[in-house]
């Protein structure tokens, strides 16, 4: 596309060039950037080709003129003019430390911005607590989403300007003179962009001519209500139907996840399905979540994303997961429905009793999934410890190992990949993370000596009657580790786990390590110094 056709153009696409330059060899440099203005000036501004703003202006500053025959100086929030607002503010040092390229606050704010530090791009925090890349800064180019800034463009009812310099340089024996008749003076065109082009003399060192295109184009702002900022939100729209039963031949029964169209407590719809109907999923939907731990936590009842959004979830049956009909319209954004649609499966089994004493009686009741359990057992053990010996019993996780405790789980599914994660997973809460230095302290020393031989000697010192099931536990989890999770091949690998499992599916096996493991830590919880 050439200059002129961009000018023309630009605006248009997914993305938008809002700060550029180029000099490139063989003679041809310009920029673009952009600004915002008053509708009520667009006639004005549309009458030259000339930029409204330049890169440098926008910044605050104080302002001077005659009056009275006395100077009177007046601070301005813009340097810009009351009418002209940028976007872009380009906050220059001269050489001195390199020049910052400054988002107007207005537009992060509104716009719910985030500033990545390494890379200076910009993400939109959207409310299903996801981030989408909504300004790239590639070298001197800065883009941003066009749909962002036409919808700030809407909240703000401005225009928006889009600003193109081109220069192309020539080398010829004949004088600019000679190309008068190329030139184009101030000019509207399409009805919303002004051009000039002219022709002039170029540096004295050489015989060339240069040809300089300037071009404007203004983009008025679309209705209020497109900003998609409230009281103008996107009407949520997608409420798909999910699983709720099956007929007498066998065929699914679906329905809309639409909370307002369902029957309650309260005489609404009496004729659709309750809000409170049960509706399962494979335990694999939790999956995006467990692996993201900083933005998710899955919990025993509940998913939450940040301080963003939560749904209750009934995942007290470690082999299903429940969530109830309301819920999942109500609850769980638009954006992740079509996610959770896919593990929909048939009720085969009611809500846990856990949900059931929860949610309709309104009782206490603690999960009986061995995963919940397991990791109440290992907070609390470190709890006891801490308070008994004075130490906690494992390190604290930290780096990418921080939310450990959050990510590990009973596998998803049977495959390798999820059960190597949470064998690895759970070798590094029981075994690597010991604290060994204060297992040690009071120990003699042993050459050689490894966590678990430390922590087995420790134990038998203080007189605990299960040393040998608990050292023989962290063993077991330390060699399927090592041989499963390190990626060891060839038969003698198969034939191990085939030894390990026992004829038991991945999951079952790790969640009989869990249930071993729990009895450890309860035991652990009670132990006392001795007297």
């Amino acid at each position: 596309m050439d200059e002129r056709q961009y000018i023309l153009r630009s605006g248009e696409g997914p993305w938008t060039v809002i700060s550029d330059d180029w000099h490139e060899e063989g003679g041809r440099n310009g920029g673009r950037f952009v600004a915002f203005s008053d509708p009520a000036h667009r006639s004005e501004v549309l009458g030259l080709a000339g930029w409204d703003l330049t890169k440098g202006d926008g910044a605050p500053g104080f302002s001077q003129h005659y009056e009275n025959d006395e100077w009177v100086t007046t601070y301005e929030r813009n340097s810009a003019g009351p009418y002209i607002e940028p976007l872009i503010i380009v906050q220059q040092f001269h050489g001195v430390v390199p020049s910052r390229y400054l988002i107007n606050q207005e537009f992060s704010l509104l716009m719910r911005l985030w500033e990545e530090p390494v890379t200076g791009n910009f993400y939109a925090i959207l409310y299903d607590g996801s981030k989408e890349l909504a300004i790239k800064v590639e070298g001197k180019r800065i883009s941003i989403r066009t749909p962002l800034l036409r919808r700030y463009q809407a909240a703000r009812q401005l225009d928006l300007l889009l600003f193109t310099d081109s220069v192309q340089y020539v080398d010829t024996d004949f004088d600019a003179d000679e190309f008068e008749y190329m030139r184009e003076e101030d000019h509207v065109e399409n009805g919303d962009s002004v051009i000039f082009f002219g022709i002039g003399d170029g540096v004295i060192a050489r015989r060339a001519v240069f040809s300089r295109l300037l071009g404007k184009r203004v983009l008025p702002p679309p209705p209020q209500e497109d900003s998609g900022i409230w009281p103008w939100e996107r009407e949520d729209d997608n409420y798909p139907e999910f699983i709720i039963g099956e007929d007498q031949n066998g065929r699914e029964v679906r329905c809309t996840c639409d909370h307002e169209k369902l029957a309650n407590y309260f005489g609404a719809n009496p004729e659709a399905p309750h809000y409170l109907t049960p509706v399962f999923f494979r335990r694999e939907v939790l999956q995006r979540y467990y692996d993201d731990p900083g933005l998710y936590r899955v919990e025993d009842g509940r998913l939450t994303c940040a301080a963003m959004w939560s749904v209750q979830i009934d995942n007290a049956n470690p082999d299903v997961v429940m969530v109830f009909l309301g819920d999942i319209g109500r609850d769980i954004p638009n954006s992740h429905r079509d996610h959770w649609r896919a593990y929909n499966v048939a009720p085969l089994q009611g809500m846990s009793e856990t949900t059931f004493r929860r949610s309709f009686l309104a009782q206490f009741a603690d999960s009986p999934n061995p995963e919940h359990v397991f990791k109440n057992a290992y907070l609390s053990a470190q709890k006891a410890w801490l308070a008994t010996w004075g130490w906690p019993l494992y390190r604290e996780a930290t780096g990418l190992d921080a939310q450990l405790i959050d990510r590990i789980r009973i596998p998803l599914n049977d495959t390798d990949a999820e059960f190597e994660s949470q064998m690895l997973a759970l070798a590094k809460l029981l075994v690597d993370l010991l604290n060994e230095k204060a297992v040690a302290a009071g120990l003699p020393k042993v050459n050689g000596e490894k966590g678990i031989d430390k922590f087995g000697r420790f134990l038998a010192s203080v007189g605990y009657a299960e040393v040998d099931r608990d050292v023989a536990l962290l063993r077991q989890i330390q060699t399927i580790r090592s041989r499963i999770s390190a990626h060891t091949s060839g038969a003698g690998g198969l034939s191990f786990l085939a030894s390990q499992l026992d004829g038991m599916s991945k999951p079952e096996f790790v969640k009989e390590l869990m249930r071993r493991a729990t009895q450890m830590l309860g035991d652990l919880e009670v132990l006392e110094t001795p007297a």
